[in-house]
C-alpha cells in the first residue's frame, strides 16, 4: 500500500470518529438544555403554587379572625340576653322594686325609671298603652 492511501485511511477514521464525538456530544448538549429547561418550569411551577399558597393562607387567617370577631359578638350578644334575662327575673321577683321607688317612698315616673335610650331619648314616649316597651325600644345588639 501506498503511503498515501494510507494516510486517507487515517485522515478519514479521524474525521468519522470526529463526527461521532460531535454529534455524541450534540445529544448531551441537548438532553443538558432540555434538563435545563425542565427544571426551570419546576421551578416557576412550584413558585406558582407557592404564591398560590400563601394567598390562600392569608384568605384562611382572615376568615378564622371575622369566625373570631363574630364568635365575640354572638358571646356578648348571649351575656346581654342573660343580663336582661337576670333583670326580667329579679323584677318578677320583686328584687329590683328599689329602681322604681324614690327615696321618699313615692314611685318614679316612667321616663326617670326607663331612662334616656342610646340615641339620648326618652324612651317612655314610645311605649304603649299597656306599658311595654315598643318593638323598636327591645335591646338591640351594638355593631361596632
Amino acid at each position: 500500500m501506498s503511503t498515501g492511501l494510507l494516510v486517507v485511511i487515517i485522515v478519514v477514521a479521524v474525521l468519522v470518529i470526529a463526527a461521532l464525538l460531535l454529534f455524541s456530544m450534540r445529544g448531551r448538549m441537548a438532553a443538558r438544555r432540555r434538563e435545563r429547561e425542565l427544571q426551570r418550569r419546576r421551578e416557576v411551577a412550584a413558585g406558582e403554587h407557592r404564591e398560590a399558597a400563601q394567598v390562600r393562607e392569608q384568605r384562611a387567617e382572615q376568615a378564622e379572625r371575622q369566625a373570631r370577631i363574630a364568635s365575640a359578638e354572638a358571646d356578648r350578644a348571649r351575656a346581654e340576653a342573660n343580663l336582661h334575662e337576670e333583670k326580667a327575673g329579679a323584677h318578677e321577683q320583686g328584687l329590683a322594686d328599689h329602681e322604681f321607688v324614690n327615696e321618699d317612698g313615692s314611685l318614679r315616673d316612667r321616663e326617670e325609671v326607663a331612662g334616656p335610650d342610646r340615641n339620648g331619648v326618652a324612651r317612655a314616649d314610645t311605649a304603649d298603652t299597656n306599658g311595654e316597651r315598643a318593638p323598636e325600644e327591645a335591646p338591640r345588639q351594638r355593631t361596632t
